[in-house]
């Protein structure tokens, strides 16, 4: 009877004390909780963060220079200088020199080798090449070729001002340090035999491959790719010879005090800017004779590829006559994307 009487008082009291939240029992959860403030709070350190941003602003300010474009060897050094220790303002000089040097893409050399490569494409699927439309595609790239080395000539002249003596002094053996080790890395190109490469023959095998080309064509071909005389091994060594005679001479000249950009020879070394087009579309026009409507079409799916590559007719760093996908030499000329 009296266990009776005790379960009566005790179960009342447990129930009453779950639905307390301000029983007994939720003080003792709680305190066993860890507090939130002894939580440990992560430190920054200001100099490491600081050091970060500089690093990621750098690295962006490079990035910026490897997009630019250039049709002269003044892109040698306004490439380099993005890679240089420069001063916020000497980097705001470099920028707005090099911001205006083609803001009309509409106007610029790369849109007017996009038009010659179009009217080209249209000349092989017609079997026909209409001489007025070409001589305008080559005076259109003249024009823009010649009006963009004057502005990179500029813009190379507003650097130069801004630049000390030490500064330019380590830009120029920032660009030559460059360029001897590209060349360090080239291995000499030769033919199959070890001696001098055929490239000659490396593009009548490609054409013949690519095209389908019958022993009749071939022969036809083969005298075709004769008439250029710019592919020999000789040819091409000079052209390199003279490209870096060129490039020599801009890097002491600009290491000076005095410097005038505009009275240096800028370009390529082609007789004229549309030089390597000109050698294309005549090979082109002798090549359209020879071929069948089929291989024309050939022809022209394989001439917008090679088109588009940027780069293949101008080049904007050392135009060193650098080999080519096709194994024929590069036309002389500035080149995107930078390596």
């Amino acid at each position: 009877m009296n266990v009776h009487r005790a379960l009566w008082i005790v179960l009342p009291l447990a129930i009453s004390a779950c639905d307390n939240p301000s029983s007994s029992a939720a003080p003792s959860a709680a305190s066993s909780a860890p507090a939130a403030s002894s939580a440990p709070v992560a430190s920054v350190d200001p100099s490491a963060a600081a050091a970060a941003a500089a690093s990621a602003s750098a690295a962006a300010f490079m990035m910026k220079g490897a997009t630019r474009r250039h049709v002269g060897l003044a892109g040698v050094l306004l490439r380099g200088a993005y890679e240089a220790p420069l001063t916020d303002d000497q980097k705001g000089t470099l920028d707005k020199a090099e911001d205006g040097l083609y803001a009309d893409q509409t106007s610029s050399p790369w849109a007017a080798h996009k038009a010659f490569q179009t009217d080209l494409v249209a000349f092989i699927r017609a079997a026909k090449v209409d001489p007025a439309k070409l001589a305008a595609d080559f005076a259109a790239i003249d024009k823009a070729v010649q009006a963009g080395q004057g502005r990179e000539a500029d813009a190379l002249n507003a650097v130069h001002g801004v630049l000390a003596a030490t500064q330019r002094q380590a830009l120029v053996d920032q660009v030559k340090a460059k360029r001897a080790a590209r060349e360090a890395r080239e291995r000499p190109v030769v033919g199959p035999d070890g001696g001098a490469p055929d490239f000659a023959k490396r593009k009548l095998d490609r054409l013949t491959l690519e095209l389908t080309l019958d022993d009749t064509e071939k022969k036809a071909v083969a005298a075709l790719i004769a008439k250029d005389t710019t592919m020999t091994p000789t040819a091409i060594q000079a052209r390199k010879d003279a490209a870096k005679k060129r490039v020599d001479t801009l890097l002491t000249e600009f290491a000076k005090d005095t410097f005038d950009a505009k009275k240096l020879d800028l370009g390529t070394g082609s007789k004229t800017p549309h030089e390597a087009m000109e050698r294309t579309a005549t090979f082109t026009t002798g090549l359209i004779a020879i071929l069948h409507p089929d291989q024309r079409e050939k022809l022209a799916v394989r001439t917008e590829r090679t088109g588009s590559r940027p780069g293949r007719n101008f080049d904007d760093i050392d135009p060193s006559m650098s080999m080519g996908s096709d194994d024929e030499p590069m036309p002389m000329g500035p080149r995107f994307p930078p390596r």
